[in-house]
């Protein structure tokens, strides 16, 4: 029997909403996955089955994901993290720990200042940040950023891929067939035939302002917390044979970013969070779960 056969699912509602969840078993205290924006649970099969010998382990798909239900609204974040709370009271579940990745991060700062109770601790995947207004030119300094919108509709999971990586070139050694069946689950059919992403313009408009616009004391935050941040060299983006002057724009662009962006987070968390262990990671994608597994689950282990 497959690995995918074992994996038990289900729905629950909260909010108002239908969520779906993963659960792959295990016995203990509860451990929540919670995804990216754009991504469902499924991201984190091989880990989270690593460590069903210590935890129940769990996956939230977040409203207008996945299988998820897609209202029109209630996509900010309190509004989100009141979708997690209500997850675990349909499960009976008091208390969890969280580990969530890039998106998930304001949702878990947001449960630990608004709903302290409910979390035992918190481990920040590449996702404990927040943005300032000068991050809006500083990301779109980036000269390897792809020019213009993705495709409404793809032929195939292969050719969203593709875009996808193209896209984000920073994500191009992941490409495997692992990495395109995981980006499978953002995708539904259309009428005719082709394949479009689950989350619609809107909720994604709604979850991309909702994010940005984010702002909390992380003095506030009480509860434990593991913050593993990534980083790579430009290299991991450049197209092959790209010319010097681009070679050397990227470079100085994912300098720039290392120091103004993920610096500055760096250095306010080790400031304004109490109980924080810092994980660095280099040479790593923003999915450092995937590419670095080994070091995230032995670091997640230690912590929890």
């Amino acid at each position: 029997m497959s690995p995918s056969m074992l994996l038990q699912g289900g729905f629950a509602s909260s909010n108002g909403v239908r969520l779906h969840y993963l659960d792959w078993g295990g016995a203990g205290p509860v451990l929540v996955f919670l995804a990216g924006s754009g991504n469902t649970p499924h991201f984190f099969d091989s880990v989270a089955r690593r460590l069903t010998d210590r935890f129940r382990v769990l996956g939230l798909t977040r409203r207008g994901h996945g299988e998820s239900e897609q209202p029109e609204s209630g996509y900010d974040i309190p509004t989100l993290a009141r979708d997690i709370v209500g997850f675990l009271d349909a499960l009976g579940i008091e208390r969890a720990s969280f580990a969530g990745h890039s998106y998930a991060g304001s949702e878990m700062v947001e449960l630990a200042i608004r709903h302290p109770g409910r979390v035992e601790r918190l481990v920040f995947l590449d996702a404990l940040y927040e943005y300032e207004d000068s991050d809006i030119e500083l990301f779109g300094s980036d000269p390897l950023q792809a020019d213009g919108p993705p495709p409404d509709t793809f032929a195939s999971v292969e050719e969203y891929s593709h875009d996808f990586v193209t896209r984000y070139s920073k994500y191009r050694r992941l490409r495997s067939p692992k990495w395109d069946a995981l980006l499978a689950y953002a995708l539904e059919p259309t009428a005719d035939g082709r394949l479009r992403e689950r989350l619609l313009p809107r909720a994604a408009r709604q979850l991309g302002m909702a994010h940005f616009t984010y702002r909390v004391d992380w003095r506030a935050i009480g509860c434990p917390v593991l913050a593993i941040y990534a980083s790579q060299d430009a290299e991991w983006s450049l197209p092959e044979g790209a010319p010097r002057e681009l070679r050397e724009a990227a470079r100085a662009h994912a300098e720039r970013m290392q120091r103004e962006y993920v610096g500055r987070c760096v250095a306010r968390a080790r400031r304004d969070i109490r109980n924080l262990c810092i994980l660095e990671l280099r040479d790593a994608t923003h999915y450092c779960f995937l590419d670095r597994e080994d070091e995230v689950v032995d670091a997640m282990r230690r912590f929890l």
